[in-house]
């Protein structure tokens, strides 16, 4: 089986609410995301869900030079996130740089309000997040990034590591 083309991709969501609409544009199209696709390995995946759409998968892949949010169950998934309409807001709303995403994403995930908080599950192992280019992903938003990881006690690789298999324990 192929991989879809943009215009299967689009095909694919075009009967899904404003919210996921929103989502999925951002992923496909916004220059941070492209360059974010780029430092993951084709294999990365990660598990969508929304809250205010039970019972539905919804799975974030890349296909070629970008993120595709498709509906269906993503196999082998390294991350999982389930997100609010608040917390799409929150997130689609960043027009910066890697770092800036980052935060944002990080920050909707500790957010203690439950309709603007994002799930966030590390579901892989470290050694595949590493090899899938996640922690490259990581090194991409540079300082500020790197300042607040600091700032929620996380300075080290070995930190990130240990934070990692917390999440997969807890998740």
């Amino acid at each position: 089986m192929g991989t879809p083309s943009l215009a299967e991709d689009e095909r694919a969501i075009e009967t899904i609410d404003p919210v996921v609409d929103r989502l999925a544009t951002f992923f496909r199209e916004h220059e941070v995301w492209r360059k974010a696709a780029l430092l993951l390995d084709r294999s990365a995946c990660s598990r969508v869900t929304f809250c205010h759409r039970p019972g539905e998968e919804w799975r974030l892949v890349r296909r070629g030079d970008h993120a595709s949010l498709e509906r269906g169950v993503a196999r082998d998934p390294d991350l999982a996130f389930h997100f609010t309409p608040a917390s799409v807001e929150r997130v689609t709303g960043v027009d910066g740089d890697v770092a800036e995403f980052a935060i944002a994403l990080f920050d909707a995930a500790l957010e203690t309000n439950p309709e603007e908080k994002l799930g966030l599950e590390v579901l892989a192992p470290f050694s595949r997040l590493l090899s899938r280019g996640y922690v490259r992903l990581l090194w991409a938003g540079g300082g500020a990034l790197l300042a607040f990881g600091s700032r929620h006690g996380i300075r080290t690789i070995g930190q990130l590591r240990d934070l990692v298999g917390r999440l997969n324990r807890t998740g």
